[in-house]
């Protein structure tokens, strides 16, 4: 606690999104009972979020609220950070206030946060959204020297007259190690069906604010220093490919849109070559229980691919160039009855906790690190991002010259199995 009131850290929690019913049931889970620490209590919460009209702390990703608890208020910051998979790690700068006003004295204090120091940005800040619910908190001790704060949280967000049901599960990490929190939200789910929910309140508060609707989202370049910890470059390429995956998650349950399961199909077909790209450094016994269900979910997405590509795009010029063709009909409809029937399977095993279970084990991969025990592959690891590239890229150019030899003689076969080697 600084001489201002103000505690400063890092927050480290795992959200997960699940039904209101089953939020009813939490305190009654056998996981929930034998690792309690104390009796839960439930507090009615109003939080306000602040911004400029213009949103300038949204681009600068940091949020700031002011929160009641009961009689309390309590002024929040939150910036910087990363989310993994469901696992979200931020700075947090917490105030103690006397009411619903900002403490712009604090404010302009966070170095960290350049965005505040800009002149007159304090006097620009104003209320854009609000969010009301219910939490039920309790302490858990799921292991020695553990301490996990769970959360049941059950409202709504508001924007004007926009609004979002709001019902979710928070592990907060009080104390411990972060791998031990992942350990206990995969043995949660086994009780307890959810999803990992990689939007942050504030997050879901500005689409509904800025009545911003959502659309597929497409892979975006994986941040890293080329010339840093090759660690840190397949970290970055790993969870890239899953926030693509997670971004796309509702869409593929609402069957509207093909392009959300193009996209989806996309990040995970990018995952996988991540993890073939980099098992050279990273042994592939650290992570071959994630590609059989990185198998399994292929086999669940794919064929809805396949019949979203038949019925969209393959089917309409022949049903338009032969429009009296009784037979063309019949197929239509059974194309559509099975494009429905596959875009079903592929909505539910994204809204599984099998796949909930398969991004946690992501997670839990990264912060355990198995790879530190094998040595073969040390000299491998200690190379930078780019020479790791350049030796990758010049053993696969071998590799395809080689396979290529001879391709104007090959068949449609060899020659598809040239194009995947390129």
């Amino acid at each position: 606690m600084t001489a201002t009131g103000q505690d400063d850290r890092i927050e480290v929690e795992l959200k997960l999104a699940i039904a209101e019913a089953d939020a009813r049931r939490v305190a009654r889970l056998p996981l929930i009972r034998q690792s309690a620490a104390g009796r839960a209590s439930t507090r009615a919460m109003h939080s306000i979020y602040f911004d400029t009209p213009e949103g300038a702390l949204r681009r600068a990703q940091a949020a700031l609220r002011l929160r009641r608890e009961g009689t309390r208020w309590m002024q929040t910051l939150k910036f910087g950070g990363s989310v993994e998979g469901g696992l979200h790690a931020r700075h947090e700068a917490e105030t103690r206030v006397a009411g619903p006003v900002l403490d712009r004295q604090s404010l302009a204090q966070p170095a960290v946060v350049p965005v505040l120091g800009q002149p007159g940005l304090l006097e620009q800040l104003i209320p854009m959204f609000t969010a009301d619910f219910r939490r039920t908190t309790r302490l858990l001790a799921p292991a020695p020297d553990t301490t996990i704060e769970l959360c049941v949280d059950l409202g709504e967000i508001r924007a004007g007259d926009r609004r979002e049901a709001l019902c979710e599960i928070e592990l907060e990490l009080k104390s411990g190690a972060p791998a031990v929190l992942v350990e206990f939200a995969d043995a949660l789910l086994q009780e307890l069906p959810g999803r990992l929910e990689p939007a942050s309140k504030a997050e879901r508060g500005y689409a509904l604010a800025m009545g911003r609707e959502p659309a597929p989202v497409r892979a975006e370049p994986a941040s890293f220093n080329a010339d840093g910890s090759l660690e840190e470059a397949f970290r970055a390429i790993v969870f890239g490919c899953i926030r693509q995956l997670q971004a796309n998650e509702a869409g593929v349950s609402s069957g509207e849109d093909p392009e959300y399961l193009h996209q989806a199909r996309v990040a995970l077909r990018r995952l996988r070559a991540a993890l073939a790209t980099f098992d050279g450094a990273f042994p592939r016994a650290s992570f071959a229980g994630l590609i059989e269900e990185l198998r399994w979910l292929g086999r669940c997405l794919g064929p809805a691919r396949d019949w979203d590509v038949f019925v969209t795009e393959t089917l309409p010029p022949v049903l338009r160039a032969f429009p009296e063709d009784g037979g063309l009909s019949v197929l239509a409809q059974r194309a559509a009855s099975l494009r429905a029937e596959t875009g079903r399977i592929a909505g539910d095993a994204l809204a599984s906790v099998r796949y909930t279970r398969l991004l946690l084990g992501f997670t839990g991969l990264f912060l355990r690190r198995p790879w530190l025990s094998d040595a073969s592959a040390e000299a491998v690891r200690a190379l930078t991002p780019r020479d790791f590239a350049r030796q990758m890229l010049a053993r696969r150019h071998k590799r395809v010259v080689k396979r290529g030899r001879g391709h104007e003689h090959f068949d449609h076969t060899a020659l598809h199995a040239l194009r995947i080697e390129v």
